[in-house]
């Protein structure tokens, strides 16, 4: 009875060997799984190559490059407002206009003292050159008399008569010279005061100083306005830009024109400002990033950004294959030739939404590892591979 047993054990066994139900212990030391051994189903994939980027995430006001408050140059009545609030003007259109009839007479009147001014100068020029040929004539008539005096030929009265004409006509040639610098004081005076006129009446009207879009208007017209009055707000919204304060901590790594900036969909831009300074109080500092145009904003709205701090293209794995374990030592799980899982040791670098770069990437090129099931998963643990084509 004990030999029939045993018998019949021993084919038992022989049978389960030839099905492959019987194998002996240690994955990776035979192909065949033990019975009841459990297989964990993941999907494998090797390390991929893509750009890598260590970015911040930023919010920001959207502002216009170009914009102005424009106010009355001069006082005056309103009498003509060619604007109004969201109309668009082109560069050196007319926005409004100031009476200006008052103007055209001072410009009338200060052209006709430019006259006036002119004559009176020239007229000095005149005297000056007379009283310089009087002098010349005294001049003569003080020397040859001079010679009388020595030789006893006339009087001292005589000659101090002749002497003291000649003392005046050298004074009356001075006086003509004063009036002719006088005359042309007045004259540049006047001129100024034409160059004044005509800027006053200028004035009077104002043209957009860049392409622009009325954003607010502060008067009516008819209205009377006085000097540095607002009148209109404008904005080049075909032009803007986000303004964003950023922590002092990264003051050094922004460099202007050079830090990328990244707006939704990937599209890309720079920084194109970075202040002098932080901010004492607030340990913060401003930046200013050129909107792209084809990026279609408003000014005065929130806008979310990325900077760029580090960019390169590495391999790597998705973020959730590499896993924490004590002492702070990363790892990912790699497929051996037996389908059992092995450990491998993950240098971390830049994590990058759900990428994550490895940096000892070269040791592993010939490794694929489990992204997903990797959390059920121990060393040595069987695997059923379901995406097999990687």
């Amino acid at each position: 009875m004990a030999m029939r047993n045993v018998n019949h054990a021993v084919t038992l066994a022989a049978a389960l060997l030839a099905a492959g139900l019987l194998c002996t212990p240690g994955c990776g030391k035979a192909k065949t799984k033990k019975v009841g051994e459990r297989e964990i189903r993941v999907t494998v994939e090797p390390l991929t190559k893509r750009m890598y980027r260590r970015t911040i995430p930023v919010q920001g006001t959207v502002t216009p490059v170009e914009h102005a408050v424009i106010s009355a140059k001069i006082g005056g009545t309103l009498e003509m407002l060619k604007v109004d609030e969201g109309d668009s003007r082109t560069k050196g259109e007319i926005l409004f206009g100031i009476d200006s009839q008052v103007l055209k007479n001072q410009l009338t009147v200060r052209e006709d003292e430019i006259k006036v001014k002119n004559a009176e100068y020239e007229s000095a020029k005149i005297a000056e050159q007379s009283a310089m040929i009087s002098l010349k004539k005294a001049e003569l008539d003080y020397e040859r008399f001079q010679r009388l005096r020595q030789s006893q030929a006339t009087s001292q009265a005589e000659f101090e008569t002749y002497e003291t004409s000649y003392e005046k006509a050298k004074m009356d040639v001075q006086s003509a010279r004063a009036a002719v610098v006088n005359a042309h004081a007045q004259l540049k005076q006047a001129e100024s005061n034409l160059v004044i006129a005509r800027k006053n009446l200028d004035d009077s009207v104002i043209v957009a100083p860049f392409d622009c879009t009325v954003t607010d208007k502060y008067v009516e017209e008819n209205e009377y306005v006085t000097v540095g009055q607002n009148i209109l707000k404008l904005e080049n919204q075909k032009k803007l830009e986000v303004e964003c304060f950023i922590s002092a901590v990264y003051y050094r790594l922004i460099e202007p024109d050079k830090t990328p900036v990244l707006f939704s969909r990937d599209r890309r831009a720079v920084v194109t400002y970075k202040a002098p300074s932080v901010d004492p109080e607030s340990r913060t500092f401003k930046i200013k990033i050129l909107l792209p145009e084809n990026i279609r904003m408003v000014s005065g709205t929130l806008c979310a950004l990325k900077l760029v701090l580090e960019e390169k293209e590495a391999y790597g794995l998705p973020a959730d294959a590499i896993l924490l374990r004590a002492g702070d030592r990363r790892i990912a799980y790699t497929v051996d030739d037996g389908n059992c899982a092995r450990s491998v040791e993950i240098k971390p670098g830049i994590v990058d939404g759900r990428f994550c770069e490895v940096e000892n990437a070269e040791e592993l090129m010939d490794q694929k590892f489990v992204v997903t099931g990797q959390t059920f998963v121990n060393n040595g643990a069987r695997l059923h591979i379901i995406n097999p084509e990687q």
